[in-house]
């Protein structure tokens, strides 16, 4: 099975609480395999290079950074969002920003460090606002 969980402090979710407070209902299983999901992947991919540019100017932008991975523990996998705070290499870094349901490996706030070529999505935000990204949707 593969789960996808919405980006907790998105202002579409309007969650921001601690785990175990979140909704439930932003879980999303998709088929990996779908047109439409393989191209939003694709244009995430294609554009991470903006991600990482405004990610390293940090400081200076006072943005908040998300970016999506695969997280697996078995036969469980799991796509998770992180807050990105910083660029190591050819990795991005940060705290899980979900509660995994069935995944026992990682569980929320551990740190993570994710390849580049890993992402499948990301979201950057003013405030509330999405500045850009959030290419993967479910309907």
């Amino acid at each position: 099975m593969v789960v996808f969980i919405s980006c907790k402090s998105s202002p579409e979710t309007g969650n921001d609480k601690e785990p175990g407070n979140w909704n439930k209902a932003n879980i999303v299983q998709v088929d990996p395999t779908d047109s439409i999901y393989r191209q939003q992947l694709k244009n995430a991919q294609d554009s991470i290079g903006f991600f990482v540019a405004l990610l390293k100017e940090k400081n200076k932008n006072h943005f908040d950074f998300f970016a999506k991975t695969g997280f697996a523990d078995g036969d469980n996998a799991e796509h998770l969002w992180f807050s990105a705070d910083s660029l190591v290499g050819n990795k991005i870094a940060g705290l899980l920003d979900n509660e995994p349901v069935q995944l026992k490996n990682v569980v929320y706030k551990d740190r993570v460090s994710i390849d580049l070529k890993d992402i499948e999505d990301w979201a950057i935000y003013d405030k509330d606002s999405l500045v850009a990204g959030n290419f993967v949707t479910y309907e």
